[in-house]
Protein backbone atom coordinates (compact mmCIF):
# COMPACT_ATOMS: atom_id res chain seq x y z
CA UNK A 1 0.00 0.00 0.00
CA UNK A 2 1.59 3.36 -0.84
CA UNK A 3 1.75 6.27 1.58
CA UNK A 4 -0.64 8.44 0.43
CA UNK A 5 -3.26 5.98 0.49
CA UNK A 6 -2.34 4.45 4.08
CA UNK A 7 -2.58 7.73 5.27
CA UNK A 8 -6.27 8.42 4.32
CA UNK A 9 -7.61 5.35 5.47
CA UNK A 10 -5.78 6.13 8.87
CA UNK A 11 -7.70 9.48 8.97
CA UNK A 12 -10.79 7.67 7.94
CA UNK A 13 -10.47 5.13 10.58
CA UNK A 14 -9.67 7.90 13.36
CA UNK A 15 -13.03 9.96 12.16
CA UNK A 16 -15.17 7.15 12.70
CA UNK A 17 -13.89 6.60 16.49
CA UNK A 18 -14.64 10.23 17.12
CA UNK A 19 -17.94 10.46 19.35
CA UNK A 20 -19.87 13.80 19.07
CA UNK A 21 -21.37 14.91 22.48
CA UNK A 22 -24.30 16.94 22.67
CA UNK A 23 -23.32 19.31 25.79
CA UNK A 24 -26.45 21.29 27.00
CA UNK A 25 -25.24 24.31 28.25
CA UNK A 26 -27.43 27.57 29.01
CA UNK A 27 -26.82 30.42 28.14
CA UNK A 28 -24.75 32.97 30.41
CA UNK A 29 -27.69 35.52 31.89
CA UNK A 30 -27.25 39.18 30.93
CA UNK A 31 -26.88 40.75 34.26
CA UNK A 32 -24.70 43.30 36.15
CA UNK A 33 -22.44 42.42 38.70
CA UNK A 34 -22.54 45.27 41.30
CA UNK A 35 -20.60 45.22 44.43
CA UNK A 36 -20.18 47.84 47.48
CA UNK A 37 -19.03 47.35 50.81
CA UNK A 38 -20.10 50.80 52.98
CA UNK A 39 -19.22 52.34 56.57
CA UNK A 40 -20.38 55.73 58.31
CA UNK A 41 -18.20 58.47 57.43
CA UNK A 42 -17.09 57.51 53.69
CA UNK A 43 -18.27 57.81 50.95
CA UNK A 44 -20.12 55.28 49.13
CA UNK A 45 -17.82 53.16 46.52
CA UNK A 46 -19.46 50.94 44.15
CA UNK A 47 -17.94 48.73 41.38
CA UNK A 48 -19.77 47.43 38.33
CA UNK A 49 -19.04 45.15 35.83
CA UNK A 50 -21.20 42.76 33.70
CA UNK A 51 -20.61 38.95 33.57
CA UNK A 52 -18.98 37.13 30.47
CA UNK A 53 -18.34 33.17 29.74
CA UNK A 54 -15.38 31.83 30.53
CA UNK A 55 -12.46 31.90 29.42
CA UNK A 56 -13.11 35.62 27.78
CA UNK A 57 -10.92 37.81 29.13
CA UNK A 58 -12.28 40.68 27.47
CA UNK A 59 -12.98 43.95 29.62
CA UNK A 60 -15.59 43.14 31.83
CA UNK A 61 -16.18 46.82 33.32
CA UNK A 62 -18.81 49.06 32.88
CA UNK A 63 -18.43 53.02 32.40
CA UNK A 64 -21.38 54.03 31.65
CA UNK A 65 -23.55 52.68 34.51
CA UNK A 66 -25.97 55.45 35.87
CA UNK A 67 -25.65 54.36 39.56
CA UNK A 68 -28.36 56.01 41.89
CA UNK A 69 -28.93 56.06 45.69
CA UNK A 70 -31.46 56.54 47.82
CA UNK A 71 -31.83 57.05 51.66
CA UNK A 72 -35.42 56.32 52.92
CA UNK A 73 -37.00 56.32 49.52
CA UNK A 74 -35.19 59.82 48.71
CA UNK A 75 -33.19 60.23 46.03
CA UNK A 76 -29.53 61.09 47.26
CA UNK A 77 -28.00 61.81 44.33
CA UNK A 78 -25.64 59.87 41.41
CA UNK A 79 -22.34 58.72 41.59
CA UNK A 80 -19.61 59.46 38.88
CA UNK A 81 -17.56 57.21 36.83
CA UNK A 82 -14.25 57.98 38.36
CA UNK A 83 -11.87 54.94 37.16
CA UNK A 84 -12.56 51.67 35.20
CA UNK A 85 -15.53 50.12 37.17
CA UNK A 86 -15.74 52.56 39.98
CA UNK A 87 -18.19 55.21 40.99
CA UNK A 88 -18.39 56.91 44.00
CA UNK A 89 -19.16 60.91 45.27
CA UNK A 90 -18.09 62.54 48.18
CA UNK A 91 -20.82 64.36 48.83
CA UNK A 92 -23.04 60.87 49.34
CA UNK A 93 -22.39 59.58 52.96
CA UNK A 94 -24.09 56.85 54.89
CA UNK A 95 -25.10 57.59 58.27
CA UNK A 96 -26.29 55.15 60.93
CA UNK A 97 -30.35 55.11 61.27
CA UNK A 98 -30.65 55.14 57.13
CA UNK A 99 -32.24 52.51 55.16
CA UNK A 100 -29.79 53.05 51.66
CA UNK A 101 -30.78 52.09 48.24
CA UNK A 102 -28.86 51.24 45.10
CA UNK A 103 -30.14 51.31 41.49
CA UNK A 104 -28.09 50.60 38.79
CA UNK A 105 -28.96 51.17 35.17
CA UNK A 106 -26.95 50.28 32.06
CA UNK A 107 -28.24 50.06 28.24
CA UNK A 108 -29.10 46.41 28.09
CA UNK A 109 -29.52 45.49 30.99
CA UNK A 110 -32.27 45.06 34.05
CA UNK A 111 -31.69 47.20 36.31
CA UNK A 112 -29.99 46.24 39.10
CA UNK A 113 -31.46 46.80 42.63
CA UNK A 114 -30.38 45.92 46.24
CA UNK A 115 -31.04 47.30 49.92
CA UNK A 116 -29.35 47.49 52.90
CA UNK A 117 -28.34 49.87 56.35
CA UNK A 118 -25.87 50.54 58.91
CA UNK A 119 -25.16 48.88 62.14
CA UNK A 120 -23.81 49.61 65.78
CA UNK A 121 -20.13 49.73 65.74
CA UNK A 122 -18.73 47.60 68.57
CA UNK A 123 -15.15 48.91 69.97
CA UNK A 124 -12.62 46.35 70.92
CA UNK A 125 -11.89 46.48 75.11
CA UNK A 126 -8.28 44.84 74.55
CA UNK A 127 -6.20 42.47 73.13
CA UNK A 128 -3.41 40.01 74.42
CA UNK A 129 -1.10 38.04 72.29
CA UNK A 130 0.01 34.79 74.06
CA UNK A 131 3.40 33.34 72.51
CA UNK A 132 3.42 29.62 71.75
CA UNK A 133 -0.26 29.20 73.44
CA UNK A 134 -0.81 25.59 72.01
CA UNK A 135 0.22 22.48 69.90
CA UNK A 136 -1.85 21.41 66.68
CA UNK A 137 -2.24 18.05 65.69
CA UNK A 138 0.51 17.59 63.65
CA UNK A 139 2.87 18.60 66.98
CA UNK A 140 3.67 22.42 65.56
CA UNK A 141 3.11 25.41 67.99
CA UNK A 142 0.83 28.30 67.59
CA UNK A 143 0.55 31.63 69.03
CA UNK A 144 -2.93 33.11 70.41
CA UNK A 145 -4.85 36.54 70.17
CA UNK A 146 -7.41 37.34 72.92
CA UNK A 147 -9.49 39.72 71.68
CA UNK A 148 -12.32 41.01 74.60
CA UNK A 149 -15.50 42.86 73.19
CA UNK A 150 -19.01 43.72 74.89
CA UNK A 151 -21.66 42.72 72.03
CA UNK A 152 -25.00 44.82 71.88
CA UNK A 153 -28.95 44.39 71.03
CA UNK A 154 -28.09 46.21 67.51
CA UNK A 155 -25.09 44.19 66.33
CA UNK A 156 -25.59 40.48 65.75
CA UNK A 157 -23.33 39.44 62.70
CA UNK A 158 -19.21 39.88 63.11
CA UNK A 159 -16.08 39.32 61.09
CA UNK A 160 -12.24 39.73 61.91
CA UNK A 161 -9.28 40.38 60.70
CA UNK A 162 -5.12 40.42 61.57
CA UNK A 163 -2.56 42.74 60.26
CA UNK A 164 1.20 42.27 60.69
CA UNK A 165 3.49 45.22 59.19
CA UNK A 166 5.88 44.30 56.23
CA UNK A 167 8.48 46.10 54.99
CA UNK A 168 8.14 47.43 51.66
CA UNK A 169 11.22 47.71 49.14
CA UNK A 170 10.54 51.15 46.96
CA UNK A 171 13.32 52.17 44.21
CA UNK A 172 13.72 55.85 44.47
CA UNK A 173 14.59 56.78 40.92
CA UNK A 174 15.71 60.11 41.48
CA UNK A 175 17.99 59.51 44.60
CA UNK A 176 19.37 55.64 43.20
CA UNK A 177 18.62 53.42 46.30
CA UNK A 178 15.83 51.12 47.88
CA UNK A 179 13.51 52.63 50.60
CA UNK A 180 11.89 50.54 52.74
CA UNK A 181 7.76 50.99 53.83
CA UNK A 182 5.98 49.72 56.27
CA UNK A 183 2.88 47.87 54.97
CA UNK A 184 0.05 46.34 57.05
CA UNK A 185 -0.54 43.15 55.23
CA UNK A 186 -3.75 39.98 56.39
CA UNK A 187 -2.47 37.35 58.38
CA UNK A 188 -3.94 33.89 58.16
CA UNK A 189 -5.74 32.85 60.77
CA UNK A 190 -7.75 29.44 62.07
CA UNK A 191 -9.41 29.27 65.25
CA UNK A 192 -10.88 26.50 67.73
CA UNK A 193 -12.99 29.28 69.66
CA UNK A 194 -16.67 27.85 69.92
CA UNK A 195 -18.70 31.07 68.10
CA UNK A 196 -15.56 29.88 64.97
CA UNK A 197 -16.23 26.53 64.97
CA UNK A 198 -20.04 26.79 65.11
CA UNK A 199 -20.29 28.39 61.44
CA UNK A 200 -18.76 25.56 59.84
CA UNK A 201 -16.30 27.84 57.32
CA UNK A 202 -12.64 26.88 58.76
CA UNK A 203 -10.55 24.99 55.81
CA UNK A 204 -7.00 23.83 55.28
CA UNK A 205 -7.20 26.84 53.24
CA UNK A 206 -6.06 29.13 56.17
CA UNK A 207 -8.35 32.40 55.36
CA UNK A 208 -6.86 35.70 56.19
CA UNK A 209 -10.65 36.98 58.24
CA UNK A 210 -13.14 34.89 60.01
CA UNK A 211 -16.81 35.33 60.27
CA UNK A 212 -19.27 34.40 62.71
CA UNK A 213 -22.52 35.44 64.69
CA UNK A 214 -23.29 36.30 68.44
CA UNK A 215 -25.67 33.20 69.21
CA UNK A 216 -23.41 31.94 71.84
CA UNK A 217 -22.49 35.21 73.52
CA UNK A 218 -25.93 37.88 72.95
CA UNK A 219 -25.38 40.54 75.30
CA UNK A 220 -22.42 39.73 76.58
CA UNK A 221 -19.01 40.60 77.08
CA UNK A 222 -17.02 37.65 74.95
CA UNK A 223 -13.42 36.99 74.39
CA UNK A 224 -12.51 35.60 71.39
CA UNK A 225 -9.52 33.36 70.72
CA UNK A 226 -8.27 33.87 67.75
CA UNK A 227 -4.85 31.17 66.52
CA UNK A 228 -2.06 31.84 63.68
CA UNK A 229 1.48 30.24 62.78
CA UNK A 230 3.05 33.57 61.68
CA UNK A 231 6.24 34.91 63.59
CA UNK A 232 4.95 38.44 64.83
CA UNK A 233 7.95 40.77 66.03
CA UNK A 234 6.57 43.91 67.14
CA UNK A 235 3.00 45.15 66.22
CA UNK A 236 -0.27 43.97 65.04
CA UNK A 237 -3.29 45.74 64.36
CA UNK A 238 -6.92 44.29 65.09
CA UNK A 239 -9.85 44.96 62.89
CA UNK A 240 -13.51 43.90 64.51
CA UNK A 241 -16.19 44.48 61.95
CA UNK A 242 -19.97 44.83 62.32
CA UNK A 243 -22.08 43.80 59.33
CA UNK A 244 -25.64 43.13 58.23
CA UNK A 245 -27.18 40.02 57.84
CA UNK A 246 -25.98 40.39 53.94
CA UNK A 247 -22.71 41.46 55.02
CA UNK A 248 -22.43 38.04 57.34
CA UNK A 249 -23.80 36.11 54.41
CA UNK A 250 -21.71 37.16 51.56
CA UNK A 251 -18.70 36.98 53.73
CA UNK A 252 -19.24 33.51 54.95
CA UNK A 253 -20.00 32.11 51.52
CA UNK A 254 -16.92 34.19 50.33
CA UNK A 255 -14.49 31.94 52.43
CA UNK A 256 -15.96 29.08 51.34
CA UNK A 257 -15.54 29.91 47.53
CA UNK A 258 -12.09 31.25 47.48
CA UNK A 259 -10.36 28.01 47.11
CA UNK A 260 -12.00 27.15 43.94
CA UNK A 261 -11.39 30.72 42.15
CA UNK A 262 -7.70 29.57 41.30
CA UNK A 263 -8.58 26.01 40.74
CA UNK A 264 -8.88 24.51 37.04
CA UNK A 265 -12.53 24.89 35.43
CA UNK A 266 -12.17 21.77 33.54
CA UNK A 267 -11.41 19.34 36.67
CA UNK A 268 -14.25 17.98 38.53
CA UNK A 269 -14.93 19.87 42.09
CA UNK A 270 -18.28 21.44 43.61
CA UNK A 271 -17.60 25.20 43.73
CA UNK A 272 -19.60 27.06 46.63
CA UNK A 273 -22.00 29.96 44.71
CA UNK A 274 -21.12 33.64 45.97
CA UNK A 275 -24.09 34.76 48.12
CA UNK A 276 -25.73 37.63 46.65
CA UNK A 277 -28.33 40.56 47.82
CA UNK A 278 -28.65 42.12 44.62
CA UNK A 279 -32.05 42.02 42.59
CA UNK A 280 -31.81 41.40 38.56
CA UNK A 281 -28.09 41.10 39.21
CA UNK A 282 -25.40 39.43 41.01
CA UNK A 283 -23.04 40.98 43.76
CA UNK A 284 -23.19 42.44 47.30
CA UNK A 285 -24.41 45.63 48.51
CA UNK A 286 -24.20 45.67 52.34
CA UNK A 287 -23.20 47.87 55.27
CA UNK A 288 -20.59 47.44 58.33
CA UNK A 289 -19.10 49.25 61.32
CA UNK A 290 -15.00 49.24 61.91
CA UNK A 291 -12.85 49.45 65.28
CA UNK A 292 -9.14 49.28 64.63
CA UNK A 293 -7.04 48.06 67.77
CA UNK A 294 -3.11 48.59 67.38
CA UNK A 295 -1.05 46.22 69.79
CA UNK A 296 2.39 46.19 70.56
CA UNK A 297 3.57 42.81 71.37
CA UNK A 298 6.47 43.56 73.44
CA UNK A 299 4.56 45.77 75.95
CA UNK A 300 2.35 42.31 76.62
Amino acid sequence: MNRPLSMLMFFVLLSSCIKVVELDVEDLPVQLVVNCFFTENEPFKVNVSRLVEYPDLSNRNIDNAQVLIFENNNLLGQLNHISDSIYTNSSIIPKRGHIYKIEVEVPGYPTAIATDNLPLKVPINNCTYKLEAGIDGEGDSYDQLIISFNDIDSADFYSIQVFNIWEKGVYNETMDFWEYIPVWYPIELFSQDPAIVAEGTFNDEYPNYLVFNDALFKNKTYNLLINTYYDIEDHLRIILETGTEDYYLYRKRLIKHEPYSYQDPFKPYDPVQLYSNIENGLGIFAGYQRDIFDLTIAEN
